[in-house]
């Protein structure tokens, strides 16, 4: 806690900047339909996008996991309906993704990770996802890249009450209630929700015997409950914001296909974070506070196993950022991050502690058709100064007054291990090194309005990364697995995104697609006869697309929603692999409004073909599932 008194001292000398959304002047307008990906400005030269507003509301009693996997590129590793989703950038693992709060890092200390399926989509207003290099935006450690999930005041003296109730298949059954209150200098949000399912579908079990037979999921319950608090004060040169978020879920986990079922397995998860913000401005500087506490609980039982894992962490957290410009077309920022994280579990031999903090210092330049950018971040861990990272990229408007970007940058980004990867008994090494990679991109981005209805949003992308010092756990000498730095992963692939809407009176149509093709391959170790060297990744498909056509007219709406994953080896020498599998959705409902009050009724079907697949081997996700939603708002 010294360090951490100490780097707070510092920050609050230091008046910086994050996300300043002070908006002089409010309009009352009529409604908008936003469709189409939003780029971020920053950083020229790097992949960012937002995830599409409409999207957001289709998946609003959704997790992440799920609207992540159905409409980007991002490859989501999930165990099924209430079970563990972890995600996948460009061919790396689901601890190289950063995942923040407003800003703030939210992942376990421990794992070093963060499970998607416990996220509700209706808890958040807006979701950036930053690509590769782009991720040091945020923070050091998304080798692959990072999701910044977002919540924001509406400057509109008005009231908004809205409630969400779905009720489908397998015992489905959940509601997300949200009230924002307030005028143009005090706004008030609360969000609250639940999510129940027994999950008892049936699937075809190939493993039982020589003949496939149809069993039920068993021991498959979850409840999720939670809800965000959010206070925003506006006084025009500042903002000051308070944000509480809460959250618990308590689950079985079903066996695989290979075992008995009634292993006992259970999980329990609680978290909470507290979040106080300030935002200002003062002529061409830009300053920004944030202080952050977050506190996670995992209790894991197995009783077949004998295994009661009891763990429990908390992270305080101290950023400050100070933006200026320099003319109209340089932006210098520094930003200060310091972060103490103390974890018990009885999975240590004792309990921990990690002080470190971050310096970054970034430029942005935009003249003309001309853009460029650079980031240097140096980390402070256990009191030593590790390797500066850096990033630097550059873009170039093909044609005056057009929406035609060439990219390319280049990064290197390193991650400190998690604490389980060093202190797990048995297993973990308090000597592990950085993973660091090199990471190398060049894209070409185009908005086009080819007439007044007509509009085009294309992206693609080709990239390449060097990863060294790759954590393995491995079997040891001693029969237990252990965590080292043997490992080398070079990932190269290309990812494309296509959006196109039209929109004439009532008549609204549009078609999204998204592509990704990804050769992550293991380099050499320092293990003998290591066969995974030049094999895929395990769990890494080459190939994975999703496309989505919506079609509206009047109240009435409608789409289809379409999603390819390839094949994916579940051995590391390639012998053994999940076959591909494609997956079909149908949206359809319609919309009624009535002075202040809309009613937006919904049916859809999930995996219409009944396919039977895995994300992971030997553990099956449900066939053809209904869900009835009706969203209801009252603005006064």
């Amino acid at each position: 806690m010294k360090y951490t008194l100490f780097y707070i001292v510092i920050l609050i000398s230091l008046p910086l900047n994050g996300q300043l959304s002070i908006e002089k002047d409010t309009f009352k307008i009529k409604e908008v339909i936003i469709s189409g990906n939003k780029f971020n400005s920053e950083a020229s030269g790097f992949k960012k996008k937002s995830i599409d507003s409409s999207i957001l509301v289709d998946y609003n009693n959704r997790n992440l996991a799920d609207m992540l996997s159905e409409n980007t590129g991002i490859f989501i590793k999930s165990y099924g309906m209430g079970g563990t989703a972890t995600p996948s950038f460009r061919g790396t693992g689901a601890g190289h993704t950063l995942v923040a709060w407003n800003g703030i890092n939210i992942g376990s200390p421990m794992l070093g990770q963060t499970d998607f399926s416990l996220i509700q989509v209706g808890l958040i207003d807006d979701i950036q996802i930053y690509y590769g290099g782009a991720s040091m935006i945020i923070n050091d450690g998304g080798l692959g890249g990072a999701i910044n999930l977002v919540t924001k005041p509406v400057w509109n003296k008005e009231t908004l009450i809205s409630l969400n109730t779905g009720i489908g298949s397998f015992g489905q059954y959940s509601g997300l209630m949200k009230v924002r209150a307030g005028n143009y200098n005090l706004q008030t949000v609360t969000k609250c929700y639940f999510q129940n399912s027994e999950n008892n579908f049936r699937y075809l079990n190939k493993e039982e015997g020589p003949e496939p037979v149809w069993q039920t999921r068993t021991d498959n319950q979850l409840r999720i409950h939670g809800f965000i608090q959010e206070l925003y004060f506006n006084n025009k040169k500042n903002i000051t914001s308070a944000k509480i978020w809460y959250q618990n879920s308590d689950r079985n986990l079903p066996a695989s296909m290979l075992t008995q079922p009634n292993t006992g397995e259970k999980q329990f998860d609680e978290s909470l974070t507290a979040m106080l913000n300030y935002d200002a401005s003062k002529g061409r500087s830009n300053y920004s506070f944030t202080s952050a506490w977050i506190m996670n609980k995992l209790n894991y039982v197995n009783r077949l196993a004998s295994i009661d894992s009891r763990n429990y962490s908390q992270i305080l957290t101290a950023k400050a950022s100070l933006e200026n410009s320099i003319g109209v077309n340089t932006k210098l920022k520094i930003v200060l991050d310091a972060q103490s994280s103390e974890v018990k579990s009885n999975n240590y031999d004792h309990n921990t502690t990690r002080n470190t903090a971050t310096l970054a210092v970034s430029a942005d330049r935009n003249v003309n058709r001309y853009g460029t950018s650079i980031l240097f971040r140096e980390i402070l861990d256990k009191d030593h100064f590790l390797i500066p990272d850096f990033n630097a990229g550059a873009q170039f408007r093909l044609i005056d007054g057009k929406e035609y970007y060439f990219k390319a940058s280049i990064s290197r980004n390193s991650k400190i291990p998690s604490m389980n990867d060093m202190y797990w008994v048995p297993g973990g090494n308090p000597d592990l090194k950085n993973e660091y990679a090199f990471i190398y991109e060049i894209s070409y981005e185009m908005k086009q309005n080819f007439s007044g209805p007509l509009k085009l949003i294309y992206n693609v992308s080709v990239f390449r990364y060097n990863i060294k010092d790759m954590i393995q756990w491995h079997p040891g000498v001693y029969s237990y697995w252990s965590a080292d730095n043997i490992k080398k992963v070079n990932s190269k692939g290309v990812e494309s995104s296509l959006s196109l809407d039209y929109t004439l009176n009532n008549l609204r149509t549009g078609v999204r697609a998204d592509y990704s093709y990804t050769i992550a391959q293991a380099g050499g170790s320092n293990i003998e006869n290591d066969v995974s060297s030049g094999k895929q990744l395990m769990y890494i498909p080459e190939h994975q697309a999703n496309a989505l056509l919506s079609f509206g007219y009047k109240i009435f709406y409608s789409s289809w929603m379409f999603n390819f994953t390839g094949k994916r080896y579940i051995t590391v020498d390639n012998s053994k692999y999940l076959p591909g599998y494609i997956l079909n959705n149908l949206n359809t409902g319609i919309k009624l409004s009535l002075k202040s009050t809309s009613i937006d009724i919904n049916f859809e079907v999930r995996n219409f073909f009944n396919i039977n697949y895995q994300s992971i081997a030997y553990y099956p996700l449900p066939g053809r599932s209904y869900m009835v939603k009706i969203l209801f708002q009252l603005v006064k």
